[in-house]
C-alpha cells in the first residue's frame, strides 16, 4: 500500500487522478491539511483520508508515500527518514538548477523513484541522479482534455475572454527567470481591463497578492485554474506551467517576457526551447497588439509550435493517470511493499 501527501490544493489537482486510478487495495492514507479537506473531498474518491491540522505534521508511518512538491517531499522524509518516497513532478518540468527543481542537487536524494511528466524532464532528472529510477508518466491533471481539439475562430466567444496570470516571485529571484514578470506588467492592468473582457489568475503561492491587485482595478479574480481553462479564449502568462497546460485546451496563449529574463541563458522548456508557443511580448505596450493579433489569427496563430509542445510535453495524454498508477503498482510489487 502507499500513502499520498498534498499540502496545497493545486497539489491535490495533480495527485488525485493518480490516487483514483490506483486499485483500492493499494491505497492507504491520503494526507491533506484540515483547511483544504472540503476541496480534497471533491477530488479524491472515498478512501482512508487522514487530515493534519498543522502544516506538515502527520503521524509517523512506514508505508511508501507519493509527493509532488519539494516541500512535501522534505516533510515526508522528516516524518520518517526510512520511508520510501516516490516523487512526481507537479509541473511541466521547468528546471533552474536549484534544489527544488528536477536538475538540482541536494535533498532530492531522499527520493527512491521519480515520476517525470515527459522525456525532456526525465533527462534532466537522470543527468543529476542517474542511479535513481525515473519513469515518464505524463501529466495526470490534464487527462480530461484528451483528445486535444484545436480551436478555430468559430469556437471563440463573440467578446473574447482574456485571462492573464503570473508566476510567483520577482526579478530578485535566483535565477531571475524563476521569478515572474509581474512588476513589468502590473501597471498595464487598468487599461487592459478597459479594452478587453479580462479575468485574472496567478500562482497559488502568490495568489493573495495578485487577487488583491486584480480586484482593486476591477478585474475578476478566478481562483481555480480549471475555471480558467474553461472560460478563457486566450491565456496570457509569463512562465508558469499553466502556460503549457492551457495549450492542451487547443486555445492560444501569449507569452510575457521581462527585461530580467536573459535571452542568452537557457533553462529548458520556457527558457527557451518551447517559448515560441505564442506571440512573445517584451514590453507592456506590446501586449495590446499581441492580443489583437491573436484574436484575428485565432485558428492558426503559432499552431504548429503549440502542437509540437503538446506532443513533446504531454505524453500519455488521456492515459497519464493510469500510466502513473501502473508504474506505482509495479514499484510496490518489485519492492514487496
Amino acid at each position: 500500500m502507499i500513502d499520498f501527501l498534498a499540502s496545497q490544493k493545486h497539489y491535490i489537482d495533480h495527485l488525485s487522478p493518480v490516487w483514483n486510478a490506483l486499485p483500492i487495495e493499494l491505497r492507504h492514507n491520503f494526507y491533506v491539511p484540515l483547511p483544504i479537506v472540503d476541496y480534497a473531498k471533491t477530488k479524491i474518491q472515498k478512501s482512508s483520508m487522514y487530515l493534519f491540522q498543522y502544516e506538515r505534521n502527520f503521524p509517523v508511518d512506514t508505508h511508501p508515500i507519493l509527493t509532488c512538491a519539494y516541500g512535501d517531499m522534505l516533510a515526508a522524509h522528516k516524518n520518517n527518514s526510512l520511508r520510501k518516497i516516490l516523487h512526481m513532478e507537479h509541473g511541466t518540468g521547468h528546471a533552474f538548477g536549484t534544489a527544488a527543481y528536477p536538475n538540482g542537487n541536494g535533498k532530492r536524494d531522499y527520493v527512491s523513484m521519480f515520476l517525470a511528466p515527459n522525456e525532456y524532464t526525465q533527462k534532466l532528472i537522470l543527468s543529476v541522479r542517474p542511479n535513481i529510477p525515473c519513469e515518464v508518466i505524463g501529466t495526470p491533471k490534464m487527462d480530461g482534455w484528451f483528445p486535444v481539439q484545436w480551436k478555430t475562430a468559430e469556437h471563440m466567444s463573440p467578446i473574447p475572454t482574456i485571462a492573464i496570470a503570473f508566476h510567483w516571485g520577482d526579478k530578485h529571484a535566483r535565477p531571475p527567470e524563476s521569478g515572474s514578470a509581474w512588476e513589468h506588467y502590473k501597471s498595464l492592468l487598468p487599461t487592459l481591463n478597459k479594452r478587453y473582457r479580462v479575468i485574472g489568475h496567478g500562482h497559488p503561492l502568490a495568489a493573495h497578492t495578485y487577487k488583491e491587485e486584480f480586484e482593486r482595478v476591477g478585474i475578476e479574480w478566478v481562483d481555480r485554474f480549471e475555471d480558467v481553462l474553461m472560460r478563457a479564449d486566450i491565456y496570457v502568462n509569463d512562465l508558469s506551467s499553466t502556460l503549457y497546460e492551457f495549450i492542451v485546451t487547443g486555445k492560444p496563449v501569449i507569452v510575457l517576457n521581462a527585461p530580467w529574463f536573459r535571452k542568452d541563458v537557457y533553462h529548458g522548456i520556457r527558457f527557451w526551447d518551447y517559448s515560441n508557443v505564442g506571440v512573445n511580448v517584451e514590453e507592456p505596450e506590446q501586449l495590446f497588439n499581441a492580443i489583437d493579433r491573436t484574436i484575428v489569427e485565432y485558428s492558426n496563430i503559432h499552431l504548429h509550435q503549440r502542437m509540437i509542445a503538446v506532443r513533446d510535453l504531454y505524453p500519455y495524454l488521456g492515459n497519464s493517470s493510469q500510466r502513473a498508477a501502473n508504474v506505482i503498482a509495479e514499484y510496490l510489487r518489485n519492492n514487496e511493499l
